[in-house]
């Protein structure tokens, strides 16, 4: 069944993705659902509501890029079993390394593609260690349990409406004091001085072998990659970063055709929408 509704993150999204759907014939209309970790519950609840709901997020430093870049990655299923999906992420960082492409970038600012390859390189080389330290904290962050991995309640009165058979406070402390260093054991790992100190170098030669832009908008942030183009950018007609990326979403927006014929990815979302 076609989606309806597709929740995304933020503004730029719903900016560049309306008329791209428009122009594929889709009626879907793009909805700003905020913080990433909010969209799933949205689509579910609109599903619930008889909305064929789905929703696109950054893939961020929560994943390393998949492999398979001609397609957006599932980021949820409805159902494991039947394989139908509630949301995907994008294959590159954000939206703005989808803007930040050479060929789009050429075309939109007249911007000599290689010049500006040249200008993006020198850009990621710049904010090299600190994309690791991104990294770093990235994966870090992904091995750390939820926020409910840490209960308030013993784990065999979770859904009960009773009370521990002992309420005293050497029971309760020892429960407690249980709980704490289970959680704790699962933790510490992840954020042992050892382990950030692989990982950080690790992900620093990782970035410096980087040598295409294909490469560095893949592994580095869109946003970041824009602010290091400052110096850049101060040369150019488009003298700031939120005027060139306002350049570059207007032209995906008056040129929805072109553009989507650079991306596979774009390409196959909307197939994806229409299924």
């Amino acid at each position: 069944m076609p989606v309806a509704r597709l929740f995304v993150e933020g503004d730029l999204d719903a900016e560049v993705l309306t008329p791209l759907l428009v122009t594929a014939l889709l009626r879907v209309v793009v909805e700003k659902g905020g913080p990433k970790g909010s969209l799933a519950p949205k689509a579910r609840d609109a599903r619930q509501k008889g909305v064929q709901a789905c929703y696109l997020r950054d893939r961020d430093f929560d994943f390393d890029p998949p492999v398979d870049l001609t397609r957006p990655s599932v980021d949820r299923p409805v159902d494991k079993m039947k394989g139908d999906v509630l949301g995907w992420r994008w294959c590159r960082h954000e939206l703005e390394s989808y803007l930040l492409e050479p060929r789009l970038v050429a075309q939109a600012t007249h911007w000599d593609e290689a010049a500006y390859s040249a200008e993006l390189l020198k850009a990621a080389q710049h904010i090299q260690s600190y994309t690791a330290a991104r990294w770093t904290l990235g994966i870090a962050r992904r091995s750390l349990p939820p926020f409910s991995d840490l209960p308030t309640r013993p784990d065999d009165l979770q859904n009960e409406i009773k009370l521990p058979a002992d309420c005293s406070d050497p029971a309760c402390f020892n429960w407690v004091q249980r709980t704490i260093e289970t959680f704790r054991l699962k933790v510490e790992p992840a954020l042992a001085d050892s382990t950030v100190a692989m990982s950080f170098s690790q992900n620093s030669q990782r970035l410096k072998a980087l040598t295409r832009t294909e490469e560095v908008l893949l592994w580095y942030s869109g946003k970041d990659l824009l602010a290091a183009l400052t110096p850049s950018l101060a040369l150019r007609p488009e003298n700031n970063p939120k005027f060139f990326r306002h350049r570059l979403r207007d032209w995906v927006r008056n040129n929805p055709a072109a553009a989507v014929a650079l991306f596979p990815e774009w390409q196959a979302l909307l197939n994806q929408l229409r299924a």
